[in-house]
């Protein structure tokens, strides 16, 4: 059994909070009730679930070669599998929607790898934020503009790695490469004055993901952190008490 079903089991023994139960802030409490655990229909699911088609279709005939170069993993992963690595479940990705509508930030910032449906989720939320989306690799990056020019969306801007600026709201998506991850939350928690949400993906994926998400979320810039298994949300210069919830989603 590899580390990360470990730790699914270990989340899913453990994982409480459902429904606000033992939520003391009136704020969090509102998040978990009224966002994170929002059922609703929204217009754009349709959208988001075809693109994610879109994308599924496009990888079964692509030549995976390249992928699993870039990968650096030495061994014959499928579309499925190298789809799974760099896509959230849809679930998440319409949580992340639903944060926008929430913070309804000033401007986002993703970083990592994807295969560009959760960027849309984040721009479809509202066209009017600007998304600045700093995507490693060729491969994903040319995904991404695709999806961006099929569904017109002229608020996502794609780059390849640059400066780290915070803004109110960042996604950080790479846990194949840790290093990464833990480079872009150094520099943004360095900030006290910061007081944005950060999304991290896939922060059990390993050990040394793990251990980046267990380090930062003590950082005094983080007020609240909370552990969705496939993703964890830091609440930073809230105002707000500081807390760890580990919530099942």
């Amino acid at each position: 059994m590899n580390y990360r079903c470990r730790k699914k089991i270990s989340y899913l023994l453990h994982a409480r909070h459902r429904k606000g139960h033992g939520i003391h802030s009136p704020f969090l409490f509102r998040l978990i009730t009224t966002v994170i655990e929002n059922s609703g229909n929204f217009s754009a699911w349709p959208l988001l679930k075809a693109a994610d088609e879109n994308v599924r279709n496009m990888l079964k005939i692509l030549d995976m070669r390249s992928f699993h170069e870039d990968e650096n993993t030495g061994s014959n992963l499928s579309s499925c599998e190298i789809k799974k690595r760099h896509q959230l479940p849809e679930r998440f990705d319409r949580l992340l929607f639903r944060l926008v509508n929430e913070f309804k930030p000033g401007e986002i910032a993703f970083f990592g790898s994807t295969f560009g449906v959760t960027l849309l989720a984040l721009a479809l939320a509202d066209r009017r934020i600007p998304l600045k989306a700093q995507v490693e690799n060729d491969h994903y990056r040319s995904f991404c503009r695709r999806l961006v020019e099929v569904y017109e969306l002229e608020n996502i801007h794609i780059a390849e790695s640059g400066i780290v600026i915070p803004v109110d709201l960042m996604v950080i998506q790479h846990p194949m490469n840790p290093g990464y991850c833990d480079q872009i939350l150094s520099q943004t928690l360095a900030n006290t004055d910061f007081a944005g949400v950060i999304v991290i993906c896939d922060i059990h994926h390993s050990q040394k993901m793990e251990t980046i998400w267990n380090q930062h979320k003590t950082s005094e810039t983080v007020r609240v952190s909370l552990d969705l298994f496939e993703i964890g949300i830091l609440i930073c210069g809230r105002g707000l008490q500081k807390e760890d919830f580990v919530l099942r989603f």
